[in-house]
């Protein structure tokens, strides 16, 4: 791959690397506010003392959306998406990649830029009203709604490396083949392995 695509691959999968460390981390956090939650219920209910509350409750669900979303481009940079393979198992290593480069083209990436940009005028209105949860010590909305159309670029621009990566196999199936069978998918281990850079 010519240096500048390898270049912008890099970029992207590096993007989309750091929005996963902080789903990893959001994880943790996640959990931690569910455990206070459950526990300061019934501690709370035992000594007459609230110890919950709403922020702490909906903290849960943002931070769920917050890994779901942020977690989406990474997904699919480590090959972890859904797959339906009854019929992939079948074809060749060059038709799979025909026909994963025609989907990401085709479905992906206009299903993830058509949501990022469907999701901007919300989350812009939600930001010039300040929109606040409707319970009461609830959080702000705004920026769960940000993190909508957030989510989807990074998807939409993992999906843009992939179709970079894909192509390359597709155009130069002679590195390709020459490759470890083993060799690992990441970028900048193929490129110092004998400069391919075929997955």
């Amino acid at each position: 791959m010519n240096d500048r695509f390898a270049g912008l691959v890099r970029l992207l999968d590096g993007i989309n690397t750091a929005a996963a460390w902080l789903a990893r981390w959001s994880v943790l956090l996640m959990l931690a506010i569910g455990f206070w939650n459950v526990v300061g219920r019934y501690v709370g209910s035992a000594i007459g003392i609230n110890l919950s509350s709403n922020g702490l409750i909906e903290a849960q669900w943002y931070l769920f959306d917050l890994i779901f979303l942020l977690g989406l481009g990474w997904t699919l940079q480590k090959g972890g998406h859904v797959r339906v393979d009854v019929l992939q198992n079948r074809w060749s290593a060059r038709r799979r990649d025909r026909q994963e480069l025609n989907g990401l083209l085709v479905l992906l990436l206009p299903f993830a830029f058509g949501v990022m940009a469907l999701s901007i005028a919300p989350a812009l209105r939600s930001w010039s009203i300040g929109e606040i949860s409707p319970d009461p010590g609830g959080l702000p909305r705004t920026w769960l709604k940000s993190l909508i159309p957030l989510g989807f670029l990074l998807l939409g621009l993992q999906g843009v490396a992939e179709a970079l990566r894909l192509r390359w196999r597709l155009m130069h199936p002679d590195e390709c083949s020459s490759a470890p069978a083993d060799a690992d998918s990441d970028l900048d281990q193929q490129q110092t392995q004998g400069g391919r850079a075929c997955d």
